[in-house]
């Protein structure tokens, strides 16, 4: 039986990530990154491994203090149907319960994959989080053709009614600036 496991990214680890990411790009499966995306959230970053050797990746990137979002999941096309891209979001899920994040959501070509894991298909308008932060600036943005999901993991006191321009939630964090 081989040995599958995953550990965090490391810096020799950028581009064997960019070549898998873009690589299906190109195939239309998922959406590109360019090396600074991958070199300043490394650290987002998780690795899966077939005997030792690179074979996917993914990432949990934090947007909001109750919301996380789970990205560039991909396996190399070669280690298919070996469980790898379940192992990657599981660890990912996992990494997101531990630092008591209360919603998980994920943009993906694949919304199967994602049902499986117990997220729902939602508006993008419901994530607005991630609309300002990094939907502007897609090429996409004015015909996205991702799916939203969303899994929710625990009740948040955070209220999902405001964005993350919204003035008095944002202020809330920092009392002092309120005086």
């Amino acid at each position: 039986m081989e040995q599958l496991s995953t550990r965090r990214a490391r810096v020799d680890d950028i581009h064997k990530i960019l070549e898998l990411v873009n690589g299906l790009a190109a195939d239309q499966l998922m959406l590109p990154r360019s090396p600074g995306s991958v070199i300043e959230n490394l650290r987002d970053f998780v690795v899966a491994e077939i005997e030792g050797e690179f074979a996917g990746c993914g990432a949990l990137h934090l947007v909001w203090t109750d919301l996380a979002e789970i990205r560039s999941i991909a396996v190399d096309p070669k280690a298919h149907k070996r469980g790898l891209g379940r192992l990657l979001a599981d660890e990912l899920i996992r990494d997101a319960e531990q630092l008591g994040v209360a919603r998980l959501f994920a943009f993906t070509y694949v919304p199967g994959f994602f049902e499986k894991l117990e997220f729902n298909v939602v508006e993008h308008s419901s994530l607005p989080h991630k609309v300002f932060s990094d939907c502007l600036n897609c090429p996409k943005f004015h015909a996205c053709d991702e799916i939203a999901m969303l899994r929710v993991l625990k009740e948040s006191e955070e209220s999902h009614d405001r964005g993350p321009l919204s003035l008095p939630s944002s202020l809330a964090m920092f009392p002092r600036i309120q005086q």
